[in-house]
C-alpha cells in the first residue's frame, strides 16, 4: 500500500496497513530532527518518520507597492503600511475604512486581481509527490483573520451588530480574491491534489470565538465557497480550526469538510474520543496528538500510550490520520516526537486502549 493509498482509504473510512501520519512543525524543530537523525535534509526526515502526506505551498498574497513620501505602502487590500516608525505621531498602519465607510464605497474599492499570482511552479511540485503520498495544500486563506487585520478586531466584532451589510461586503470581497486563486491553484494542479487545505481559526480554549450564531450569519457561507471550489476540482476538504469548535461540527459536516483538523484536544470538548463517536462516520481527524500538555511535559512512554489509544480507536473503521494537535515547537522534547511516530510505525498492540483518552 502506498502512502497516498494509505490516506485514502483512511479518509474513505477502509482499513489500512497503518494508521497514516503526517507531519507539521516550526523550522528550528524540523533543522534539529535532521540534525538528530543524521539525515539530508526535510524529505528525507519525513521518509524517515513514515509521513504519508506532502503539502504543497502556495503563496497567495501580493507585495506592497512602493513607499510613498510620507513612507506608506499600500498592501494587496488597499491599506497604508509602514515598515518603520519615523516618530512623527502617525500611526504605521491605516485601513482603507473607517466608521463612516459606506456599502457603495467597499464596493467600489479596488480589491485585488488573483490572476496577477504565479501559478506556474503548481504543477511541478505536484507532480514530485502525487504518485507516491496524498497532496495537500490550497491558498491558505484565513479571511475571518484578514478582514480583522485590516479593519481593527475591535471594529470587525462591532460592525457585524452596527454595520452588517458592509462588513458582509468586506468579507466578500475578500472572499472573492481567495477562491480566485483557489481556482485557479486547483486548475494549474491539474487533478494531482488530494486535498484541499483551508485555514481559519475559530476557537479559543474554551468556546468559539464568535458565537455560533454570528458564525452562522457571517463566516459559514463564505468558508462553503471555499469547499464547494475544492469539491468541484474533485478534492477532498481538509478544514483547519484551532480550539473548541464542537459547536460547528455538524454545519462544517453539512458544507461538505472531509477532514477536520487540528484536533485540539486540550480544548473544551475536543477529546478525538467524544468526536470519534460523534462525528466518526462522517468526518476523518487529522492531528490530536497534544502539544499542550503530552508531548511537552510527558515521557516518550506517556506518549506512546496516546498514540496507541488513539490507533486503537480508529483502526477498525479509519478515519484519523495521524499528526499533533498543533504544529511541533520548540518546548517538545525530540524524543517525543521520535516516540510519536516510532510507536505508529510499530502498529497497533494488544491492549485495553481501545476506549481511547477522554471516554469512561
Amino acid at each position: 500500500m502506498t502512502s497516498r493509498e494509505r490516506v485514502l482509504q483512511a479518509i474513505a473510512h477502509r482499513p489500512t496497513d497503518r494508521t497514516p501520519a503526517d507531519y507539521g512543525a516550526i523550522p528550528a524543530v524540523t533543522d534539529a530532527l535532521i540534525r538528530k537523525l543524521g539525515v539530508a535534509d526535510a524529505e528525507e526526515l519525513l521518509v524517515a518518520l513514515g509521513v504519508d502526506m506532502r503539502r504543497i505551498v502556495f503563496n497567495y498574497s501580493q507585495p506592497d507597492t512602493s513607499p510613498d513620501a510620507e513612507g506608506y505602502g499600500r498592501t494587496m487590500w488597499g491599506a497604508r503600511r509602514r515598515a518603520t516608525d519615523p516618530g512623527d505621531g502617525r500611526p504605521n498602519f491605516i485601513s482603507p475604512f473607517n466608521e463612516d465607510t459606506t456599502l457603495d464605497e467597499v464596493l467600489a474599492h479596488p480589491w485585488p486581481d488573483a490572476a496577477r499570482l504565479d501559478y506556474s511552479g503548481v504543477p511541478e511540485h505536484c507532480r514530485r509527490h502525487h504518485a507516491q503520498y496524498a497532496t495537500y495544500g490550497a491558498p491558505w486563506s484565513p479571511f475571518f483573520h484578514e478582514v480583522g487585520w485590516l479593519i481593527g478586531q475591535e471594529e470587525f466584532m462591532m460592525w457585524m451588530h452596527t454595520k452588517p451589510e458592509v462588513i458582509r461586503a468586506i468579507i466578500d470581497r475578500v472572499v472573492d480574491y481567495e477562491v480566485e486563486a483557489t481556482r485557479r491553484f486547483l486548475q494549474a494542479a491539474g487533478g494531482r491534489l488530494d486535498i484541499a487545505y483551508f485555514g481559519n481559526d475559530f476557537g479559543t480554549q474554551r468556546g468559539m470565538y464568535i458565537s455560533p450564531r454570528m458564525w452562522n450569519d457571517f463566516i459559514r457561507q463564505p468558508l462553503k465557497r471555499f469547499f464547494d471550489a475544492a469539491h468541484d476540482h474533485g478534492c477532498k476538504v481538509m478544514n483547519h480550526s484551532c480550539g473548541a469548535i464542537r459547536d460547528i461540527i455538524p454545519c462544517l459536516v453539512a458544507d461538505g469538510v472531509d477532514i477536520l483538523d487540528p484536533i485540539q484536544v486540550a480544548a473544551h470538548g475536543m477529546d478525538l474520543a467524544g468526536l470519534v463517536r460523534d462525528f466518526g462516520g462522517a468526518l476523518t481527524f487529522h492531528g490530536g496528538v497534544d502539544t499542550q500538555r503530552t508531548l511537552p511535559f510527558g515521557s516518550t512512554a506517556d506518549v506512546r500510550a496516546e498514540v496507541q489509544a488513539y490507533l486503537a480507536l480508529t483502526r477498525v473503521h479509519g478515519g484519523y490520520i495521524l499528526c499533533g494537535s498543533q504544529e511541533f515547537i520548540e518546548d517538545i522534547p525530540l524524543d517525543n516526537i521520535l516516540a510519536l511516530y516510532d510507536e505508529n510505525q510499530r502498529g497497533l498492540r494488544p491492549g485495553p486502549t481501545a476506549a481511547g483518552p477522554g471516554r469512561a
